[in-house]
């Protein structure tokens, strides 16, 4: 008898003819929450969480890096612990101190890309740093912290932070002068003493979700041998550059100004083990089906006006939510809050999904969420949102982007955003038989 071994996509003869990575029919989900919750609680019963500490690897500036995720148990997501220091050696500048902005979206855009692919088939996450962020905002409450609260005030994108627990940064010494301003971290601008060197230092903590949520363990991955792999890639980009596009940026770089920066991530895999004795059928419906967040980026936003925003999705999966990121013809992140309004989804040409305006869509989701939704540039489609089970699995609101036609998020874009821009797509997506265990 032929041996076959368990694959992202289909079943692989050990002969080697490969297989599509993504199924191109719709297949049979669970039809409510409770039942898959009940599902999760039966195999975690039976099993227990654990995880293994990876080892350290160092992100070189513009250029890829990975490693491999080890082979054991059922694997539910990575810890990303990101820290690392920039030298500023401004030891030959007798002129002026040099003011170097700090991007809005710093430290998270320290990761340009992360990718994870297994068994060299499947993406299961392609996605950048400040995207996974969002998603974390999307799945667990109080990731942001809102500063602004005042009288008169209305919601400012701009005003969201995150705690010092998730992002932070500091300076050397008195040769770094930090100055207060609207960003992640609540630092907007390094300044450097003429003829010194100084640095600064800084950190996050990123978690990568292979579930769909820790209760409900739609998508674990089955890394219990040796026969499969899953390899992750980061992308780290220049750390200076002269748009927001970089984690620094000053408008013109002095040829004084030296910049050396050292990163590193400290990854740490979280994972369910194998039931003892090994009793497939507690987990091979949770590992049948994959949880992914797959990014499209560099989306020409090429005017302004109403439904000016129009993004055209693939098709074949079950689509869960989108996250758009989005940028002006200067590179810099818009305030969607004030940029944008009337979003929605138009699904199969004339059945238009979740049609609210601004105001009201951010108001639920932060009611629904418990805190601020999305950061500065971003928007968020969900459709888990729901009022009874906040970032549940009501299926009634799956989109099945198997039967689709010409689907789009439309969205208005205001007279006063420049264009022509940019923005990325991510979309949380489930793909369902997409592994089969044997």
């Amino acid at each position: 008898m032929t041996q076959e071994k368990s694959v992202r996509g289909n079943m692989v003869p050990a002969g080697g003819a490969t297989a599509t990575a993504e199924a191109t029919q719709a297949q049979a989900l669970l039809p409510d929450t409770f039942t898959l919750q009940r599902m999760s609680e039966i195999f975690m019963a039976a099993s227990e969480q654990n995880c293994i500490k990876l080892n350290t690897v160092n992100l070189p500036t513009g250029q890829q890096t990975g490693f491999i995720i080890n082979n054991v148990g059922l694997g539910e997501s990575l810890d990303l612990l990101i820290t690392g220091s920039i030298e500023l050696d401004a030891t030959t500048e007798n002129t002026a101190n040099i003011a170097i902005d700090v991007s809005p979206d710093f430290p998270f855009n320290i990761l340009s890309q992360i990718n994870v692919q297994f068994n060299g088939q499947t993406v299961l996450a392609s996605l950048s740093g400040y995207e996974l962020l969002g998603v974390m905002a999307k799945r667990y409450k109080d990731v942001f912290k809102n500063t602004g609260a005042s009288a008169g005030n209305i919601f400012n994108q701009n005003l969201a932070r995150v705690d010092r627990t998730i992002a932070w940064i500091t300076a050397d010494n008195e040769y770094a002068a930090l100055t207060a301003g609207n960003t992640l971290t609540g630092i907007s601008q390094i300044t450097v003493t003429k003829g010194k060197k100084t640095g600064v230092k800084f950190g996050m903590y990123l978690e990568l979700p292979f579930v769909l949520r820790r209760d409900l363990l739609f998508g674990l991955i089955p890394m219990q041998n040796n026969s499969v792999y899953a390899t992750v890639q980061m992308t780290v980009p220049n750390i200076i550059g002269t748009t927001p596009l970089t984690p620094l940026s000053i408008a013109t770089i002095p040829a004084t100004l030296k910049v050396t920066p050292e990163i590193n991530c400290q990854p740490t895999y979280n994972f369910w083990s194998i039931p003892v004795p090994n009793d497939r059928r507690l987990y091979q419906y949770l590992v049948s089906h994959s949880y992914m967040l797959l990014s499209q980026g560099n989306n020409v936003l090429s005017q302004s006006g109403i439904e000016a925003m129009q993004y055209t999705m693939p098709n074949n999966y079950y689509l869960l939510g989108l996250l758009l990121t989005i940028r002006d013809s200067n590179k810099a992140l818009v305030d969607c809050y004030s940029k944008l309004d009337n979003p929605y989804l138009s699904y199969n040409g004339t059945v238009r999904v979740d049609r609210r305006d601004m105001a009201t869509r951010t108001a639920r989701q932060i009611v629904n969420g418990e805190g601020i939704v999305s950061p500065l540039g971003q928007i968020l489609w969900d459709a888990t949102d729901v009022t009874y089970l906040p970032n549940g699995t009501n299926t009634t609101k799956w989109l099945n982007m198997y039967q689709a036609n010409n689907p789009q998020f439309i969205a208005d874009v205001a007279a006063t955003v420049g264009v022509p821009g940019s923005y990325a797509v991510l979309r949380e997506q489930l793909v369902p038989a997409n592994v089969t265990v044997i």
